[in-house]
């Protein structure tokens, strides 16, 4: 779990714009494809969000390998039902079945359940940089794009698709670490066609500085 030094602060969006512009905001092939792919889902939907049930990853082909599926539950659970073999691999372990809550700072645990219950009640999506540290010293930089599906499951209010990709590496190595915590650097919010809450904010550790 991320200990960082210093005091904890509040970070505002560095941008909101609408889906149809997400695409060119996107640092790796993963988040594109994912935005493409959601763009056609929302249309065979008539405009409304996707359902999960019945949904075709096939436009996704290659990149699945970083992709995630949340099932979110309020008030307190975030649980990972898919997880890409690369994003396994890179945090050096298999998260499926996990609340990632249980991996969220007490500090930032309100506005990440929160962060989560806004992209299926408003709903709307976002794209994050995080970096993320590892027990071998290591940290690098991630790029997470999510957007939201229906659930159909009873005790399920809503799931969470995201593409989790690997754009950059703060410090080089060639070890193989656990994944110990992660940052938000920047967070942009996704107009999916219903607004999105204009009061949220991440809580970051103040020693952290937004990317631009």
């Amino acid at each position: 779990m991320l200990n960082p030094m210093g005091d904890w602060v509040r970070m505002k969006p560095a941008a909101v714009y609408p889906l149809e512009e997400a695409e060119p905001h996107c640092r790796s092939e993963a988040s594109r494809r994912l935005a493409r792919a959601y763009l056609a889902w929302r249309e065979a939907a008539a405009g409304s969000v996707p359902r999960k049930n019945g949904l075709d990853l096939s436009r996704l082909g290659p990149v699945m390998e970083h992709m995630v599926l949340s099932a979110v539950t309020k008030p307190d659970k975030c649980v990972y039902r898919l997880a890409g073999e690369e994003m396994k691999a890179r945090i050096g372990m298999n998260p499926v079945g996990r609340n990632y809550y249980e991996f969220v700072p007490p500090e930032r645990l309100e506005q990440a359940r929160r962060a989560m219950h806004m992209v299926i009640e408003t709903p709307c999506g976002f794209r994050a940089e995080i970096d993320q540290r590892y027990s071998d010293g290591r940290s690098r930089r991630i790029e997470c794009l999510g957007l939201p599906l229906v659930s159909d499951e009873a005790g399920v209010d809503g799931f969470i698709l995201f593409s989790d990709c690997e754009i950059g590496r703060a410090t080089p190595g060639l070890k193989q670490g656990m994944l110990l915590g992660a940052q938000v650097v920047r967070r942009e919010l996704i107009d999916i066609g219903f607004g999105v809450d204009e009061t949220f904010e991440d809580i970051v550790a103040e020693s952290s500085s937004p990317s631009s």
